[in-house]
């Protein structure tokens, strides 16, 4: 009998593969070669699957958010309101090996989508998303009386995803400067602002205040 293969599992086989070539040594190294000898493919099947590099490195993209998603949907599960903000946001940090491998990857492609309005546009799509998600955590954040019911949920949304890039970033480029210790530290600040602009709208809900007095952060 022929030999049933699985494409779907062979096709998230070399995109994982991909995905980590990326993040450990970067784009220039996801080449068919290097991802048949990661897989123990061949790499006529890798080309069956792949038209280009440009389409393993996309769907490189797609197994990294796919994860991520993923991951999010578990850490939020049954959570409402702050609490899942809380979840979201300590999902979308470099606080584990996945997801600094996630962030190595968005990081390379990033790069390559600076010259790509195709791609700016997908990303665009995705952040999107994102703060979309966030907003909804923050209106249930204002029905359950967590925060003031005057915070603009849709720009307190984009501020979140902007903060989580923003610190990511640093955390994967200067990782002994922006620990562990400082993401969470960082974000705890940032969800505490949340909590106390319900005592003082108007105010920003980014308080800078931890910067001026938070030098124990990088230790």
């Amino acid at each position: 009998m022929p030999k049933i293969v699985d494409h779907d599992e062979r096709r998230e086989l070399i995109a994982r593969a991909a995905a980590e070539l990326i993040a450990e040594q970067g784009l220039a190294a996801a080449t068919f070669r290097e991802i048949a000898a990661r897989t123990g493919f061949s790499k006529g099947v890798i080309e069956h699957y792949f038209d280009d590099k440009e389409h393993i490195v996309g769907k490189a993209l797609d197994w990294v958010d796919e994860r991520y998603l993923k991951h999010e949907q578990r850490l939020t599960r049954g959570k409402e309101g702050l609490d899942a903000v809380c979840a979201r946001l300590t999902c979308t940090l470099p606080l584990s090996p996945a997801a600094t491998l996630h962030w190595k990857v968005r990081l390379n492609y990033w790069g390559l989508a600076i010259t790509r309005p195709d791609w700016q546009a997908l990303l665009e799509q995705r952040s999107l998303a994102t703060y979309k998600r966030f907003a909804h955590d923050l209106q249930e954040a204002v029905a359950l009386g967590q925060v003031a019911p005057e915070l603009d949920v849709t720009r307190a949304g984009q501020m979140l995803v902007h903060f989580a890039a923003g610190v990511s970033i640093n955390a994967v480029l200067s990782p002994r400067i922006y620990n562990r210790r400082y993401l969470i530290l960082a974000s705890e600040q940032v969800l505490l602002g949340l909590e106390q602009w319900r005592d003082r709208p108007g105010q920003p809900f980014f308080d800078p205040g931890f910067i001026a007095t938070g030098k124990h952060l990088h230790d």
